[in-house]
């Protein structure tokens, strides 16, 4: 190690750093000088030039001087601190980019209105874990009354959850403002509460109900694919074994009153669902159609002649 000492001066010039600058460092115990001359200048080592050099990098990664501080002291892992700094950087390097992509999907435009400007607005304020914790409070909402599984709910959450893109297209940005109408609509929050208190009552089998919608509904692809229309005999039979797995799911008769409940679901929810599922293709860059509608259309067709 160079064993040679420096004036404040000198080392203002090796590092291109201002006196004024070194002072401040030192005064706050970040650079305390190895000795003083007998003037009462500041002097430095070669270890302190080294520690500068930490201290200016820590400062371009935007660490704030307390915690530089606790780095020098050993008080904080050094690891640790860029972790987090890396984290929050990249954080605001994707908002800068989804302002930027905002900015220029409203400038496509012509003339852009108010209404283009609102939505520029959702995209730049909301962010990845903001836009899944209002998922989240939506779920929270709707199984309020309900005995649902913990499992079950994180799974609709994680199903119903896109990932925000980086740079979305005017079809996005509309997409994504239309999903927060959707999970803010209180209304529609209040008549979900009250279906799904009345389908996770505690006699609800959630795996029982998975397998036979598994099973069903490969069934229904397969019977789509090959040109079968509900109200054939295949239709049937597959309603017919639709009806009995799910009515045994829920601990209910597979009678007339249990395809009107069904039907009265499809009634009230498909056409949104259907839109909600037809959103998340479009911010997830789809372009395939909705085959889950096209099914839950289909078996629901074929019900109405399954008894």
């Amino acid at each position: 190690m160079d064993d040679k000492i420096y004036s404040i001066g000198e080392v203002s010039k090796l590092s291109g750093i201002s006196v004024r600058k070194l002072r401040f460092y030192s005064d706050k115990g970040l650079l305390p000088p190895t000795t003083r001359a007998a003037s009462g200048y500041r002097m430095y080592s070669a270890a302190d030039l080294e520690r500068l050099g930490l201290i200016l990098a820590l400062r371009d990664a935007g660490v704030s001087l307390t915690e530089i501080g606790k780095i020098l002291s050993n008080r904080l892992a050094i690891s640790a601190v860029l972790e987090l700094r890396l984290k929050a950087l990249e954080a605001e390097i994707k908002s800068k980019r989804r302002v930027a992509a905002a900015l220029r999907a409203a400038i496509r435009v012509p003339d852009p209105t108010t209404d283009d400007l609102r939505r520029i607005w959702t995209v730049t304020k909301l962010s990845q874990s903001e836009f899944r914790a209002a998922i989240e409070r939506f779920f929270d909402d709707v199984a309020s009354d309900a005995k649902m599984s913990p499992e079950w709910k994180k799974q609709m959450i994680d199903a119903s959850t896109p990932d925000l893109p980086d740079d979305p297209t005017p079809e996005q940005v509309d997409a994504w403002t239309e999903i927060m109408a959707f999970v803010s609509d209180k209304e529609y929050v209040a008549e979900l509460r009250k279906s799904m208190s009345s389908m996770w009552n505690g006699e609800f089998d959630p795996a029982a109900y998975a397998e036979a919608s598994n099973a069903t509904f490969a069934r229904v692809r397969q019977a789509i694919d090959e040109g079968a229309v509900p109200e054939s005999e295949t239709g049937k039979a597959i309603a017919r074994e639709w009806l009995e797995n799910s009515a045994k799911a829920m601990n209910k008769a597979p009678d007339k009153a249990f395809v009107e409940w069904h039907n009265d679901q499809y009634r009230k929810y498909h056409s949104r669902s259907a839109r909600y599922y037809e959103l998340l293709r479009i911010l997830r860059g789809e372009r395939q159609p909705d085959k889950i509608s096209e099914e839950w259309s289909w078996i629901n067709a074929a019900m109405a002649g399954a008894l």
